[in-house]
């Protein structure tokens, strides 16, 4: 029976321990579907959609690979990942943000010595401070940049800080150093071939001269922006060119030639709006077919689980099953401990009882055997004496013998104790105490020196009787004279 308890805490650990396997092992399922997969670049997604212009889910694959490189702790990829997204939140107007981002990305660059990539947060934050007409720091900052540049030997870099010097400039209204930087930026990009680079140029160029109203060399940069841009077959550059021409001659009062680019400008424009809205119309779809799939496999997977899962739920049932059972036997032989301590207290406290018993009965014995003792040897019986001379013994062992259990019985001890003591009596009317024939007879068998029990088994009334009836006894007696039962009998029996 001892064992039955480290059973029963056995089967409770293992099933506890099952219990727990169950749950781990379907929060590892649900974390790992809600996770992209390992072969899907988040950075490469990231740039997808910053190149198709939505920002707000490049910004969400940006966010969960800085989180995943961040844990990995990949502190190149992180400062990396900054700069990107500092590029998202100034799209999205954001540029607090955005600053907070290009800071930390540039720390992090300092402390790796990623000086193209420091260089880099230096041009994005000009651009900030530009927007924010805080040319002071706008400058500091992309001369900062420019340096970098210098310093690594990076054309196509150092061409786009070039450039955003001239938009700083320019935006404060300062043509010619504008101009000046606009040149630098065309120069480098010429270095490498860099038409992206030289469009611009040319662009920034063009708004230039227009504003200075060299319409020769506003129109001769412009149209260079359109061949460029031609030449790359990039619509977004040709947009721009032809917005440059409609500006350029709505500047120099050429209205005609304004409203034609214009209508250009348009045209390119609303093809752009459709082949995004049909490149994202076809990523759409291709999510959705994504999903679907990804729907079928998640349903696939859950039948496998459900299919892997039915054994371990008949086992567990099994197990529980057999818990329960030996939960209820570990409660039946618990209850039959019990009652056998209980039945063994119970015969100890028995056995004591019958130990105070026999004692008793000895006791009784060897008292009963004296009297015996001294009734035989007082058979005969004595004539009455006067109360002067001290009773025999066989004289008393002949009212030892008498039972009171009637009137008539009661009678005859009364006349065989006057005999024997003939003032007792008389003494008790003498003291005025109105005794009850009970009573009297208490007193009579007190004076016999007789115990309660012997009392009692004369008198034919249990011991508890005897008690009760000295009681009441004691209570009609004078307490100023008699404290005591026995103070009377001593008066009694002067």
């Amino acid at each position: 029976m001892k064992k039955m308890p480290a059973l029963f805490f056995c089967y409770t650990l293992l099933t506890l321990f099952l219990f727990g396997s169950c749950q781990k092992a379907k929060e590892e399922q649900r974390v790992v579907g809600e996770q992209v997969p390992a072969s899907v670049n988040l950075t490469d997604l990231g740039n997808e959609e910053w190149r198709m212009g939505n920002y707000q889910k490049a910004l969400d694959y940006f966010t969960q690979a800085y989180k995943k490189v961040k844990q990995e702790g990949n502190k190149e990829q992180m400062a990396t990942l900054l700069n990107n997204l500092g590029l998202v939140h100034w799209r999205l107007e954001n540029n607090d943000a955005a600053m907070e981002c290009y800071n930390e990305a540039a720390a992090l660059a300092t402390r790796l010595d990623m000086k193209r990539l420091l260089g880099l947060t230096h041009t994005n934050r000009a651009l900030i401070l530009k927007e924010r007409r805080d040319f002071k720091k706008a400058f500091a900052s992309n001369e900062a940049a420019i340096a970098i540049f210098k310093e690594l030997n990076e054309p196509r870099d150092l061409a786009i800080a070039y450039n955003n010097q001239g938009q700083i400039y320019r935006y404060g209204d300062n043509l010619e150093p504008a101009l000046k930087y606009y040149l630098l930026s065309l120069e480098e990009c010429h270095k490498i071939d860099y038409k992206e680079g030289i469009a611009t140029a040319w662009q920034n160029l063009g708004t230039v001269y227009t504003q200075k109203g060299d319409a020769k060399k506003a129109f001769n940069a412009a149209r260079r922006c359109l061949a460029i841009a031609r030449q790359l077959d990039s619509k977004v550059r040709i947009r721009e060119a032809y917005e440059e021409l409609s500006k350029s001659h709505e500047r120099f009062g050429t209205a005609d030639s304004a409203l034609y680019y214009y209508k250009k400008y348009f045209e390119v424009e609303r093809e752009l709006m459709e082949a995004n809205q049909s490149e994202r119309l076809s990523q759409n779809q291709a999510e959705l077919g994504l999903e679907v799939k990804n729907l079928r496999i998640q349903n696939l997977q859950n039948e496998k689980d459900i299919a892997n899962n039915r054994l371990l739920t008949i086992a567990f049932g099994v197990l529980a099953i057999l818990l329960v059972v030996a939960f209820f036997i570990y409660r039946y032989f618990s209850r039959m401990r019990f009652k056998e301590r209980q039945l063994e207290m119970e015969l100890h406290n028995t056995q004591k009882i019958i130990d105070v018993k026999e004692q008793e009965l000895k006791t009784y014995i060897i008292d009963l055997s004296r009297k015996n003792a001294i009734i035989s040897s007082l058979q005969e019986g004595a004539a009455p004496k006067q109360e002067t001379a001290e009773p025999t013994e066989e004289e008393i062992a002949a009212l030892l013998e008498k039972k009171i259990l009637t009137d008539d019985d009661w009678a005859q001890f009364q006349s065989r104790f006057r005999a024997i003591y003939p003032g007792f009596f008389s003494r008790i009317k003498e003291s005025g105490v109105a005794l009850t024939e009970a009573e009297t007879r208490i007193l009579v068998l007190m004076r016999l020196e007789l115990n309660g029990p012997d009392m009692a088994n004369i008198l034919g009334i249990s011991p508890q009787s005897v008690r009760v009836c000295k009681m009441r006894l004691k209570k009609k007696l004078p307490s100023e004279n008699y404290e005591t039962v026995e103070a009377f009998l001593e008066y009694l029996i002067r």
